[in-house]
């Protein structure tokens, strides 16, 4: 579809010279022609609408899709807390078992709170640390080693004054302190 003819373009200065009358034609002749490219365009316009609503049902469904697997991954970390399939942070700090090589840094150890949301160690400005105390002074651990060791040496997790593990929760910048028995760790990425 060829869109309307727009007429001849008159110049500024010519537009001085022409009477009232010849104003109103020239200005009915471009509404004239806006009315039919607006009608012209309809069709198009239709049919953009119609390819947006599709996009956004697309969008919708792939949301959904997400939430409902972010809800079996939360229900699969809860079952695996329950049933002692994913150890608790004290568990696995105290553990004789070597859960993860010692060079692991705390950034590559994937945690998630005990209700299923997944959850970093540290600050969410500056990740993958873990702070340990002996009840007067503070240390920070990066390594899975380092944290071990630390542990061993009995100090716990925490800063003088604030005992828990800090973490925040993945993707965001919210920060909680909490107890290491309420943090599981997914060894099965070790």
């Amino acid at each position: 579809m060829e869109l309307p003819p727009l007429g001849a373009r008159v110049e500024p200065d010519a537009l001085r010279e022409l009477s009232d009358e010849g104003l109103d034609a020239l200005g009915a002749e471009l509404q004239a022609t806006e009315r039919a490219t607006i009608a012209a365009m309809a069709p198009y316009e239709q049919h953009l609408r119609e390819i947006r609503t599709r996009a956004t049902e697309l969008a919708t469904e792939r949301r959904r899709r997400e939430r409902a697997q972010q809800v079996a991954q939360r229900a699969g970390v809860r079952e695996a807390a329950r049933s002692g399939g994913m150890p608790s942070l004290a568990a696995a700090l105290a553990s004789a078992e070597e859960l993860f090589d010692a060079a692991t840094p705390l950034t590559a150890v994937h945690a998630f709170l005990s209700t299923g949301g997944e959850v970093g160690f540290g600050f969410a400005t500056r990740p993958g640390t873990m702070t340990f105390t002996d009840g007067r002074q503070q240390r920070q651990a990066r390594t899975w080693g380092e944290a071990r060791e630390l542990h061993a040496l009995g100090w716990d997790p925490g800063a003088p004054g604030v005992p828990g593990v800090r973490v925040h929760l993945a993707g965001s910048r919210v920060e909680r302190v909490l107890s290491a028995a309420d943090v599981v760790l997914d060894t099965a990425t070790a």
